[in-house]
């Protein structure tokens, strides 16, 4: 029986271990005023800026007209960038990022031409997450996690990504997704991802919000952003 116990003890301690991010990502902490109330805005053609505590997370698409050598150049300042794929291979790839020297960004790891180059002491910071895999950023009082969420029942593929914005005990659940969804996905989505707050989905005609709480209707992000309160836990 005792064999037994300690078996098990070792067991749990194995599983425990590997629970976890993947990544571990400190920041120094910048000045900013305090507010439980964070944004999304838009930031261009597939681009949403997202602030919270002094955090700010930029969201592109490899679909959008902005993910371009010429344009990543105008790209607003962020802590971490998190790159969703391109479905058609319109664009080159990881190239267009190779400017952005030091930024962190997250994507779903693959290969072909979306394929993590090797470390050279040059360009982005890259974290590649396979399903459930995750990162975990700090920055002063601030935290971020970033999962990689699989998509229906039966599927492998990172079908998008949860970040989760915190400070204290208060924190705001946004869900990035990868490819558009049919109407019947939408229905899914908050049953799929209790817990979440927002989802900011990809379209033809740009970005859509959801808001999983108040309803199941997606609405392009207003020109003005979009503004969040976080939520006690």
């Amino acid at each position: 029986m005792l064999v037994i116990v300690v078996l098990l003890a070792l067991a749990c301690r194995a599983v425990l271990a590997q629970i976890g991010p993947r990544y571990s990502v400190q920041l120094k902490a910048g000045q900013y005023t305090p507010s439980q109330q964070g944004r999304v805005a838009l930031a261009g053609n597939g681009l949403a800026l997202i602030r919270y505590q002094g955090l700010t997370i930029l969201a592109v698409s490899a679909d959008a007209d902005a993910y371009s050598a010429e344009a990543v150049r105008h790209w607003p300042a962020a802590d971490l960038l998190v790159l969703t794929p391109a479905s058609h291979g319109r664009y080159g790839g990881l190239a267009p990022l190779a400017p952005l020297h030091g930024l962190g960004v997250v994507l779903p790891e693959v290969g072909g031409h979306l394929a993590v180059p090797p470390p050279d002491g040059q360009g982005p910071r890259w974290y590649p997450l396979h399903t459930w895999d995750a990162l975990y950023l700090r920055k002063g009082k601030t935290s971020l996690r970033v999962t990689a969420m699989p998509g229906q029942p039966g599927t492998a593929h990172v079908a998008g990504f949860m970040l989760e914005l915190g400070h204290g005990r208060a924190s705001y659940r946004v869900y990035l997704g990868c490819t558009p969804l049919a109407d019947e996905e939408l229905r899914a989505l908050p049953d799929r991802l209790p817990g979440a707050d927002l989802a900011l989905l990809p379209a033809q005609q740009g970005l859509q919000l959801l808001p999983l709480r108040s309803s199941l209707v997606p609405a392009a992000l207003p020109p003005g952003g979009y503004a969040f309160t976080a939520v006690r836990r």
